[in-house]
């Protein structure tokens, strides 16, 4: 690994930005909810993804502005070649058990969040539900986790520190155990794919694919429950308590993870051949 000087008070400013961040798009959030109640409505999802992701990138926006950044050049919206954005591809697909293993592995500790969710989230508007989880979320976390926090962060600490930072705190971003354990995961291997292309818009692919199959496997999953009378919230949860059923998922998910890391790390590395940046670098962490 390459020695780099650690500066800790920058390091430190810039994750009470995030903290801030997070406190002010959240209490938004959250007041959305208490003003459709009040009223006695039902506010659609992306109501919701709004009021958190807006004031977000408004501040994020406004202290790079401060700093005399740019906001655009920050999150390194460089183009890509159309081989890495099929890389990127099977990337997603290539460390989906990793996902998958974080998942299972959660869920002996706490309900399996999403499912528990999805009811509230779909509501009436399947669509919007979509455009909110599969097109919104990758975009807006993207710019403010990886685009924003992490590129900045790398200057202050060293690029690995920098990656499980700003993976820990996608994880936290998510407000609960379930999706803070894959998301952490996710958001390391985001950060080594971005860094390994050269553009924020690997991390963004692979945060699309992974949100619309998610999404669409849950708005599935609910809507055949649904046709069976049953609710996918006690259905997961009933699956969860199945001792026997969540060790023989762990298992299997933790084995082929051993096989999906490697693989994760050798089309990262096919990732950075194939932009022309520095193979090696990429991997320092590594050692």
């Amino acid at each position: 690994m390459t020695n780099k000087t650690i500066d800790k008070k920058n390091a430190l400013k810039l994750m009470g930005v995030l903290i801030v961040m997070l406190i002010v798009g959240y209490g938004l959030d959250i007041g959305v909810g208490v003003v459709a109640a009040t009223a006695g409505i039902s506010a659609p999802f992306i109501v919701y993804s709004l009021a958190l992701y807006i004031p977000m990138i408004a501040i994020a926006f406004l202290y790079l502005r401060k700093k005399g950044d740019n906001l655009w050049k920050e999150c390194g919206f460089n183009k890509i070649k159309v081989s890495t954005f099929f890389l990127t591809i099977l990337l997603t697909v290539v460390a989906y058990p990793m996902v998958m293993f974080t998942n299972v592995f959660s869920q002996l500790f706490t309900k399996n969040t999403m499912a528990q969710a999805t009811d509230a989230m779909i509501g009436d508007t399947p669509v919007l539900y979509m455009i909110a989880m599969a097109i919104l979320a990758p975009v807006c976390e993207e710019i403010l986790l990886r685009g924003f926090f992490h590129n900045r962060l790398k200057k202050f600490v060293p690029f690995t520190a920098a990656a499980i930072l700003s993976g820990f705190w996608f994880g936290v971003f998510h407000l609960n155990i379930n999706q803070f354990c894959y998301a952490w995961v996710l958001g390391i291997i985001f950060a080594y794919v971005n860094r390994a292309s050269g553009s924020i818009f690997t991390s963004m692919t692979m945060h699309f694919v992974v949100n619309s199959f998610g999404g669409v496997m849950l708005y599935i999953q609910n809507a055949f429950y649904k046709s069976q009378g049953k609710e996918f919230a006690e259905v997961a949860e009933s699956a969860r308590s199945d001792s026997k059923q969540m060790i023989t998922l762990i298992i299997v998910t933790g084995i082929l993870s051993g096989g999906s890391f490697f693989l994760t790390r050798i089309i990262i590395k096919a990732i950075a051949k194939r932009e022309g940046n520095d193979v090696e670098a990429v991997n320092d962490s590594a050692a």
